[in-house]
């Protein structure tokens, strides 16, 4: 990055070396006095030069240093990045989540402590065992019913604004259907095995 001391200084150098150039050569006399004069120039000239280029050198050079820590009275809390996988399938149910009220916080796929508590208070609404794990059918059921009430358009309003749960009551408005049709959608009470436990 060219500062406005280094455009200075090198303008000043090319039109000194420009005038010199251009000035015919003839015999120059110079005494002791004329001798300082010039050592004290170019000293001074050389100077500039050379605080420049180690300027420039440590810009190059210059690594981040994170501020020093502040001292207070008041709690401080570090969060931490989790060592979970990010999934796909974790952000649909953290979006599924989401979307019905329990909050499974930041859509990031990984199915952390607060992911897994959204997913106990879901599994307590629903009236399952409140594990923190899904099981199969508790997971398809969640995805799907995102899914449908995505698409659902107006019909999903009426339905969310018939229900006393709002937006919650869509799921079990979806699981009943499903109930009654078991038969064409393969779903049974039965299939409970956890199938995607989140991590630790």
């Amino acid at each position: 990055m060219i500062t406005k001391r280094t455009h200075f200084v090198t303008t000043t150098a090319v039109a000194l070396v420009a005038a010199l150039s251009l000035v015919p050569a003839g015999s120059a006399k110079a005494d002791g006095k004329d001798f300082i004069a010039g050592a004290l120039i170019g000293g001074l000239v050389g100077s500039q030069v050379q605080k420049n280029v180690d300027r420039n050198r440590a810009q190059q050079q210059q690594v981040y240093r994170a501020p020093a820590p502040r001292h207070s009275t008041t709690t401080k809390t570090r969060s931490y990045r989790s060592s979970l996988p990010a999934t796909q399938e974790g952000r649909q149910i953290q979006s599924s989540l989401n979307y019905f009220g329990f909050n499974a916080g930041t859509v990031d796929g990984q199915l952390g402590r607060q992911s897994r508590s959204a997913i106990s208070d879901y599994q307590n609404y629903m009236g399952y065992q409140a594990t923190g794990q899904l099981t199969g059918f508790e997971q398809e059921l969640l995805l799907r019913s995102y899914n449908r009430a995505q698409a659902g358009g107006d019909q999903t309003f009426r339905q969310i604004a018939a229900h006393p749960d709002g937006t919650r009551g869509l799921l079990k408005t979806y699981r009943s259907e499903i109930a009654n049709g078991a038969s064409q959608t393969g779903y049974t009470a039965s299939n409970q095995q956890p199938i995607y436990n989140g991590g630790s």
